[in-house]
């Protein structure tokens, strides 16, 4: 397992900071509402938005395409993915009647799960809103297409969940659709923005897709974390979520006619908290992290190696450190 030095974000976003910074009044202008609940909702939202990863990809991006400052139709672009990413979250926390989300409240508890999915629909409706108005037919059927990938890897994710279903192909198709589909989608509206050749558009969407998946991979490691990270652990397994660590071991164990113990576990309704700690022990002591570090850096090093197909630039160096980020990000 490598383990780089921390990045620090503001650095890696110096080329696009200006865009950037311009995020969080592009989010709030989006969903102007007459509601005074929407209205604290929103003020919410605008202040737990995370560390903006998606919309700092997207903008260097659109750099690295134009060789220069992109344009500010690239971060426009971006924020309604970011609103299509925000709904489907409020709406997770429905369906998993979470308590917090980074710390802080969700709209459930601010309000009730009846008006968070309220509010969840109209910040979806919001983003189709906003992509006509960039009157681009390209980022329309993108920002249209994404709430469908998304919840389509949602339920995937619950049935295999609750068929116990152990395929390592179909995980990865899975968190395609759940995470990397959005970064994906990032890469590909800022080659839109900045009218990249179609040889461009391509590799930058294969970035956007290989750093998506190692995402997505970091987040299902953290799940195995026995101490603090800054969000429940365990949550996965305790839904019967088989994420890449665990469901390694659990394959190998299969391949030799030992997994059914450990598939009891999974089985259980709810599945107990000791039940819990062996499943985590199993990740740890049977290898299951370590594969999960080296599948993480596959798609990393898949994301750089893209990247030096570019000419050497700010947004290219940025992007680099981006990627080196994302692995190594402690929540």
């Amino acid at each position: 397992m490598r383990r780089q030095p921390m990045h620090d974000l503001n650095q890696i976003k110096a080329p696009v900071a200006a865009l950037v910074d311009d995020f969080h009044s592009q989010f709030t202008s989006i969903l102007a509402t007459k509601s005074e609940w929407l209205k604290e909702a929103i003020e919410h939202l605008s202040a737990s938005t995370g560390k903006q990863v998606r919309p700092i990809l997207t903008a260097l991006i659109a750099g690295l395409l134009r060789g220069d400052v992109p344009p500010q139709r690239s971060i426009d672009a971006a924020v309604l993915l970011e609103l299509i990413h925000t709904a489907t979250l409020i709406h997770d926390d429905v369906i998993d009647e979470a308590k917090t989300r980074r710390g802080r409240p969700t709209l459930g508890v601010l309000f009730d799960n009846r008006v968070a999915v309220l509010m969840g629909d109209f910040i979806l409706s919001s983003a189709l809103v906003g992509a006509i108005a960039l009157a681009d037919l390209r980022i329309m059927g993108i920002v249209s297409a994404i709430g469908r990938e998304l919840t389509e890897g949602e339920i995937r994710q619950f049935e295999t969940a609750e068929g116990v279903i152990l395929d390592e192909a179909t995980y990865y198709d899975i968190i395609f659709q759940k995470t990397a589909v959005l970064f994906r989608s990032c890469a590909e509206v800022a080659a839109i923005t900045v009218e990249a050749s179609a040889a461009d558009y391509d590799r930058a969407a294969r970035i956007g897709a290989a750093l998506g998946m190692a995402f997505q991979i970091r987040d299902d490691i953290f799940d195995y974390h026995r101490s603090d990270v800054g969000k429940p652990t365990g949550n996965d397994i305790r839904e019967g979520k088989i994420t890449l660590p665990l469901l390694h071991v659990l394959t190998e164990l299969q391949k030799v006619g030992k997994a059914a113990p450990y598939l009891q576990l999974l089985e259980e309704k709810p599945i107990a908290e000791e039940s819990i700690e062996r499943l985590t022990t199993l990740a740890h002591e049977g290898g299951g992290m370590d594969y999960a570090w080296q599948r993480l850096y596959h798609y990393i090093d898949e994301a750089k190696t893209l990247l030096l197909s570019f000419p050497e630039s700010v947004y290219r160096s940025s992007l680099i450190d981006l990627a080196d980020y994302i692995a190594e990000r402690t929540i």
